[in-house]
């Protein structure tokens, strides 16, 4: 885990994963741990079954297994840790295509720091060619 690597190894995983702080990093290596039941370094299907059930956002057997496979590299059916910030990456690329779809939004009801993402969001779009901007 990321903790527990050398510096040499942590800054490793941060070259592969600039957008990620090394806070960011922190934080999905606690909420990896948490759901990693049976402590084998890896999320498997009921993990990440029982990681979607406490967050609220229940989903299918088929989905997990699709989430899986889009990030397992070595084909053993589950996700190590750096397998599981390749779904958290791909996640954040997903909601930033969806933001940068919105044609306006509105700062009274999302706040400034959802302004902020807004705006990081479409600057990113513009600075970033391998993400496709969605139109309407």
């Amino acid at each position: 885990m990321f903790s527990s690597l050398t510096s040499k190894e942590r800054q490793n995983v941060l070259n592969e994963f600039p957008e990620l702080s090394p806070n960011l990093i922190k934080r999905y290596e606690k909420t990896f741990t948490r759901y990693d039941t049976d402590n084998d370094g890896y999320l498997d299907v009921e993990d990440l079954k029982g990681m979607m059930m406490v967050r609220g956002v229940p989903w299918s057997h088929s989905a997990i297994i699709r989430l899986i496979r889009d990030a397992d590299e070595d084909g053993d059916g589950k996700l190590s840790f750096r397998e599981f910030l390749i779904t958290q990456r791909k996640n954040a690329e997903w909601a930033r295509r969806v933001l940068c779809a919105l044609p306006e939004i509105d700062v009274g009801r999302v706040g400034v720091k959802g302004a902020k993402k807004y705006f990081e969001a479409k600057q990113l779009l513009s600075t970033a060619p391998h993400i496709k901007h969605v139109s309407h």
